[in-house]
């Protein structure tokens, strides 16, 4: 299974598509974008889990 991955990289991928941190409501990181999808991301220890990054990269068009 493949380890989690440092918040800060979810960050800058996000932000490089134009996202912005808008709000963060305990462990949750909202992302958000002009005409875009609202994106909320669990950040525990520092750490966003593999399933997560996934996603984003699938909603972004990334591989």
């Amino acid at each position: 299974m493949p380890s989690d991955v440092r918040f800060a990289v979810v960050r800058k991928l996000l932000e490089k598509h134009g996202y912005t941190l808008s709000r963060i409501s305990g462990s949750h990181h909202v992302f958000t974008k002009a005409g875009a999808d609202t994106i909320s991301i669990p950040v525990h220890r520092g750490k966003v889990k593999p399933f997560y990054v996934g996603a984003i990269r699938k909603l972004l068009g990334e591989k």
